[in-house]
């Protein structure tokens, strides 16, 4: 800020408050989002990363992601908001979850790109006027996965936050899926997150799937492991060396 500006904001109180509310506004709730695919350009199929990419709508915070995880910032052609993107050189980050309201699920269909059915396998979850009027979906699993396969109900829509281990003032970051295989998941890490009694230092891995299946069919794919360690509160009292525990590799 030039002088000029110092001057006028430090005998300004109410202009500063003002300009800070503003600064505040600007500034998105999620810092950035890890993912672990791709759109793919062609409208097929997402495509697979078997590294983090993290996008933000903010420069300095995909700097710091950059230099933390590797990699280097660049556009992405898109009219998101998030359009700053680092493939970072790593599957796997050390995040903390303050607990576990910090997982949220519920089941969307979109269609032409509007929110057409918002529920949580019981009741609707919006708009207002249909919030607690039983939705009538299905209730298994794989009940609900042949109606969206069929484009005629609402898929997985989780959502974990969380901030970076070891830069935890760069904000809230999300990580985003629709995965059905994740649900099942969901539950374990809820509850090891309970039992840590607040917030917990947590390992987020992009693990790859691959196999054939008994059918002759390659499957491959991505899949987010999420384990927690320990308390935050322990890790960070721990010296450097053992704050966190080497882990059996994910297979």
């Amino acid at each position: 800020m030039s002088d000029a500006l110092d001057n006028i904001f430090n005998s300004d109180p109410e202009l500063a408050e003002r300009a800070e509310r503003a600064e505040a506004n600007a500034r998105p709730d999620v810092a950035g989002t890890f993912r672990a695919y791709e759109p793919d350009p062609n409208g097929g199929f997402p495509r697979a990363l078997h590294k983090w990419r993290v996008t933000s709508a903010v420069p300095a915070v995909a700097d710091a992601v950059a230099e933390l995880l590797g990699g280097t910032p660049f556009e992405l052609d898109t009219e998101a908001e998030d359009a700053i993107a680092v493939d970072t050189d790593t599957d796997r980050v050390e995040v903390v979850i303050d607990g576990p309201q910090s997982i949220e699920f519920d089941m969307k269909q979109w269609v032409n790109g509007k929110l057409a059915h918002h529920c949580d396998t019981r009741a609707f979850l919006s708009p207002p006027e249909d919030v607690g009027v039983p939705c009538r979906c299905p209730g298994t699993v794989a009940e609900l996965k042949d109606r969206a396969k069929a484009e005629r109900g609402p898929k997985p829509d989780i959502r974990i936050n969380f901030k970076l281990a070891h830069d935890p003032h760069l904000g809230d970051f999300r990580y985003k899926s629709s995965g059905w295989s994740l649900i099942s998941e969901l539950p374990a890490l809820k509850n090891a997150l309970v039992k840590t009694g607040g917030p917990a230092l947590v390992h987020l891995i992009n693990e790859r799937v691959n196999y054939t299946s008994k059918a002759g069919r390659e499957v491959d794919y991505q899949k987010l492991t999420a384990r927690v360690i320990k308390a935050y509160e322990q890790a960070i009292t721990d010296t450097p060396a053992s704050a966190v525990e080497e882990e059996e590799p994910p297979f």
